[in-house]
């Protein structure tokens, strides 16, 4: 079986999985992961999306920047650095949303937030992930270290 046939097998279990458990196994996933990784595997599955989730994405984005001190910018300023508006990221533009969490590599601890939070308040979304992320969730959810 192949490596994507294993992954799809995994993310069919999700189903099969109790929400909560999925969903601290995916906020323990964004804890632990690199910075870098996790802004490019969130980036990746803006792909993945629908609009709806992408807008979830986006204002929990919008959100972290407006409630972190530490020299990150607001709202405003970090969406105006990522070259997008703060309306483009709300309304889930794919482009916007992916632009503002490649902008969050600069701000691990923003995007450690807003990606926790997004999957704590969206379970339904762990499916939509890059395969790299959903990795690491299905080996948290096994009882595994993966990640």
């Amino acid at each position: 079986m192949s490596f994507m046939d294993e992954l799809g097998k995994a993310a069919e279990g999700l189903g099969n999985a109790d929400p909560q458990q999925t969903a601290d196994a995916a906020s323990d996933t964004v804890a632990k992961s690199d910075p870098s990784e996790l802004a490019d595997h969130m980036t990746q599955s803006v792909g993945t999306m629908d609009g709806g989730t992408l807008s979830k994405l986006g204002g929990e984005l919008l959100q972290a920047f407006n409630n972190k001190g530490g020299g990150a910018p607001d709202a405003s300023g970090a969406a105006e650095a990522a070259g997008v508006s703060q309306n483009a990221v709300a309304s889930g533009e794919p482009g916007a949303v992916g632009a503002l969490l490649q902008y969050a590599k600069a701000h691990p601890d923003v995007l450690k937030s807003a990606a926790g939070v997004f999957l704590q308040k969206n379970p339904s979304a762990i499916s939509s992930l890059a395969p790299g992320l959903l990795q690491g969730i299905m080996g948290r959810l096994g009882g595994g270290a993966s990640g």
